[in-house]
């Protein structure tokens, strides 16, 4: 039986996103995992300001950087962080990242940079890219992902993540992340992903294709439009991501005024079973028809 219609579903995670969707980092989430590990109970005092938390990230005592980092993070979604400041931030946190034996605070670091979308933090998001955790790589890629389309990244190696061999993970957000920035070898890259033997791999493929309205995307795009919410089998996707995937799509064919799938569209509509998911197609109708 499929999904009732509801508002109540769950938040998207990270890895539901992709970055032309306008992803958005819980970094604050990202740590709750590793703070419970380390036993941290004790929070810092609301006195302290980012200086004094970055100040902190740097001690050599882990529990302490781990909590600061904790604390940083609520200044960072808060957009608390004067203007001025930025400089001073970015470096010491490219600072931490460069002195970091530990793999959680890098990604934290690398996410941190993400958020902030300036360009200063082009140099360690570049270098992030050959990270050995590949949770690190991950992340930058997302986060170059958000930069401005002017950035100066080191496309090579985005762009080696979609070899053969690579973990699908980072094939899909390596082909995301050039669609987000328009790059021009982008189309020519994603058509053979359509025939990846992970699907995810080629959902992420036809999202990135639409942009430049390829019909050999419609197939994939179809299939996740079709996509239940109710699949309990392990390794499937669940209900979230179904939403999210499906969302993702719809924005994506909005911005692009792709009428071919008109059709498509208006049977996600009528048959949805996700209020949000049906809402959505309505509204991408009404701008298609227009």
């Amino acid at each position: 039986m499929s999904e009732p219609k509801s508002n109540n579903a769950p938040a998207k995670k990270m890895l539901e996103s992709s970055p032309m969707s306008g992803i958005a980092v819980p970094i604050a989430i990202v740590l709750v995992g590793a703070l419970i590990i380390f036993g941290v109970t004790k929070m810092l005092s609301s006195g302290k300001n980012h200086r004094d938390l970055i100040e902190e990230m740097n001690s050599k005592t882990f529990g302490n950087r781990w909590v600061a980092a904790y604390e940083l993070s609520k200044f960072l979604a808060s957009d608390k962080i004067p203007k001025e400041d930025m400089p001073w931030v970015i470096e010491n946190l490219s600072k931490v990242y460069q002195e970091s034996v530990d793999a959680r605070t890098r990604n934290f670091v690398v996410l941190a940079l993400g958020s902030l979308n300036n360009a200063l933090a082009l140099p360690v998001l570049n270098t992030a890219l050959d990270d050995q955790d590949p949770q690190v790589k991950f992340n930058a890629v997302v986060s170059l992902g958000r930069m401005n389309k002017t950035s100066d990244i080191k496309w090579e190696n985005i762009e080696a993540m979609l070899q053969q061999d690579v973990d699908p993970g980072l094939k899909q957000v390596a082909i995301l992340t050039m669609a987000a920035h328009a790059r021009p070898n982008t189309e020519e890259k994603a058509l053979p992903l359509l025939n990846n033997s992970d699907r995810t791999v080629r959902y992420s493929a036809a999202t990135a294709l639409i942009q430049f309205k390829n019909k050999e995307a419609i197939p994939v795009l179809e299939e996740i439009l079709n996509l239940r919410y109710d699949v309990a089998k392990a390794g499937e996707l669940n209900g979230a991501q179904v939403e999210g995937l499906k969302t993702n799509v719809l924005e994506n064919i909005e911005k692009s005024k792709w009428n071919d799938l008109v059709g498509i569209i208006q049977k996600v509509e009528e048959t949805d079973s996700n209020i949000r998911v049906a809402t959505k197609a309505k509204q991408v109708l009404k701008l298609l028809k227009i």
